[in-house]
């Protein structure tokens, strides 16, 4: 969509493109913004527009300049409730393709600004686990951003339900492997969830070399 912003002193046109989640269950209550100047390339930005009409700048972006800062507040002021409730429907959108396809999702968090990409490898190998005489299993998806020397992965913890495909999961933490970080990261856990993580690691004695050789595969 062309959105037209005009203040004294400069005037620009940009096109507006919009980003959004596609993790199924994600409960963000705001879009990302592009506004891309079709004349001038180098004069692009994005920012993250709350549907409260703030904005936030992205993590991980150029520092907005203050003619952008001010186009971003203006916009995010006085946008239209009929362009939020469109923003709102594309949410949803968003949510009903990553359902249909989850191979592949954005997420846009406070410090973070990724792409995960879930695998799915070749032989079909389960992380799954029992705790408290159920049955459990983890998930594993990582950052394939080649330029990112993250080297930690996203862990996330599901109830085997079979007839729940579609659940949320239990709770998720970031894997790194680097064995520091990862005590740093794994002390933060609440006692019931430390305890399942404990769990996987007994039932699969190799499970951090399995995730080391899976983000190397990545």
């Amino acid at each position: 969509m062309t959105y037209r912003f005009e203040e004294e002193g400069y005037r620009n046109t940009y096109v507006l493109e919009d980003f959004y989640h596609t993790h199924p269950f994600s409960d963000h209550s705001y879009v990302v913004v592009r506004f891309r100047d079709e004349d001038n390339a180098a004069n692009a930005f994005a920012f993250q527009f709350n549907f409260n009409k703030t904005f936030n700048p992205l993590p991980d972006h150029p520092r907005l300049t203050d003619v952008q800062t001010q186009i971003a507040k203006g916009f995010s002021k006085n946008a239209p409730d009929e362009l939020i409730l469109l923003f709102k429907q594309r949410v949803m959108e968003a949510k009903a393709y990553g359902e249909k396809n989850p191979t592949s999702y954005l997420e846009f968090q406070p410090g973070n600004y990724f792409n995960h990409f879930e695998l799915f490898p070749r032989n079909k190998e389960m992380l799954d686990f029992n705790y408290c005489n159920d049955k459990y299993f983890a998930e594993d998806s990582y950052d394939i951003d080649p330029r990112n020397n993250n080297r930690s992965l996203k862990l996330s913890f599901y109830k085997l339900e079979l007839d729940q495909p579609n659940q949320a999961p239990i709770f998720s933490l970031t894997h790194f492997l680097d064995e520091r970080l990862r005590e740093k990261e794994d002390a933060k856990l609440e006692p019931s969830n430390s305890d399942m993580l404990i769990a996987i690691n007994q039932s699969i004695p190799d499970f951090n070399d399995r995730l080391k050789k899976r983000y190397k595969e990545a």
